[in-house]
């Protein structure tokens, strides 16, 4: 598994963790944390769908340029996601939702740290 699987798969877990979590709350928290998680995983899981087949097709491009194709249609993608939350869904938990954002945008660094300190770790244990 890839970093950027392991990216999603933190991500998926701690949508699903804080929507639980605010679900001792009230629903609309749990829901509006739901929404935030999504609004963070589904636009990840576009990026390395469409850079995972760019990787394999020759005809994507050279160099950075796959990389900031699928970086701008992520960022697109977010927003389009963040207009619809906030035209179509009433009530909304904007802490909540907000909060779990701000968590899968944190995986980004959190989950290749935790990797290099694994790494690391594995590196310095003698093998006698």
């Amino acid at each position: 598994m890839n970093t950027l699987s392991r990216i999603v798969t933190a991500q998926v877990v701690i949508t699903f963790g804080a929507a639980a979590g605010c679900l001792f709350v009230d629903v609309v928290a749990s829901y509006s944390a739901l929404l935030g998680g999504l609004t963070g995983v589904l636009p990840t899981l576009y990026a390395v769908v469409r850079f995972s087949g760019q990787q394999r097709s020759a005809r994507g491009g050279n160099g950075l340029t796959p990389l900031l194709t699928g970086e701008l249609g992520r960022q697109a993608f977010s927003i389009a996601l963040f207009s619809v939350v906030f035209v179509l869904v009433e009530p909304l938990n904007v802490l909540c939702f907000f909060g779990t954002f701000v968590l899968m945008q944190m995986c980004y660094g959190i989950v290749p740290l935790i990797e290099a300190m694994r790494l690391r770790r594995r590196a310095t244990i003698p093998l006698d």
